[in-house]
């Protein structure tokens, strides 16, 4: 494997290094290292981790400060296929994904007009599904081999598609050994802020009502609703109430 992002080359001993790397990880903390040490050759770099049914919630486990916070905010809209990027694409092909950006390029999906926006020109995607469950690992990377080779791009993919099943591997056994941390401490499991949004949604506001409210921007509330349900271990938020109600971590 053979992966040239700028000056960087990715090789077979890199591919092996990033994944013991990664094997390593055990929390978020340290998932971010290890994003910022081996994917930042990358334009801009997302790892999110959600259930994609029966209802539809991604949270993201990691995101670089150059990946456009606009976009995440449409993660929960109900057509969830169109608001991330190619995630329809590479779960169909069931391997990862690539596609240019370019002003020739088309495509006028929501995701394609603000990569272009930040001037961003090809993006690749692999989405990792675990059938029993449901969840889904989703790692996007634009510019992830800018000036490569001709055969660069399958390099892109190949190594995507080792790297994504070790990647899922390691956030379900994070999101395990978070929810076994809240069965102890429970408290501990939401953030003051997110027990009050729930607090908010108990009452029958909706996200539009809360930002209002709260005086916060309507997309950091649908960010904090994605964690609340990922933590929570529910689809929806009349079942995030009734779980938290269970754990007694509202008022």
């Amino acid at each position: 494997i053979i992966i040239r992002s700028g000056k960087t080359k990715i090789n077979d001993v890199t591919v092996l290094s990033t994944i013991e790397d990664l094997t390593r990880v055990g929390s978020r903390q340290q998932l971010a290292e290890w994003a910022d040490t081996h994917l930042s050759a990358s334009s801009s770099v997302l790892i999110g981790f959600g259930r994609m049914q029966p209802a539809f919630a991604m949270t993201p486990y990691f995101v670089s400060p150059s990946f456009p916070g606009s976009l995440i905010k449409t993660f929960d809209v109900d057509d969830h296929y169109l608001a991330v990027p190619l995630l329809r694409e590479s779960r169909a092909a069931r391997s990862p994904v690539m596609c240019e950006l370019g002003k020739d390029a088309g495509g006028d999906a929501l995701w394609q007009t603000i990569f272009r926006q930040k001037g961003f020109s090809q993006v690749a995607v692999a989405a990792n599904t675990e059938l029993r469950d449901g969840y889904t690992t989703y790692l996007c990377l634009t510019d992830p081999n800018p000036g490569g080779a001709p055969d660069s791009d399958a390099g892109v993919r190949r190594t995507l598609a080792i790297l994504t099943p070790v990647l899922h591997n390691v956030l379900s056994r994070l999101a395990f050994e978070e929810s076994q941390q809240a069965k102890d401490d429970p408290i501990s499991l939401l953030t003051p802020r997110e027990r009050e949004i729930l607090d908010w949604i108990r009452m029958g506001k909706t996200n539009s009502e809360i930002s209002c409210i709260l005086g916060i921007a309507f997309s950091t509330i649908k960010n904090h609703v994605q964690r609340i349900l990922i933590k929570l271990q529910v689809n929806n938020r009349r079942a995030a109430v009734r779980q938290a109600a269970e754990l007694d971590l509202l008022p």
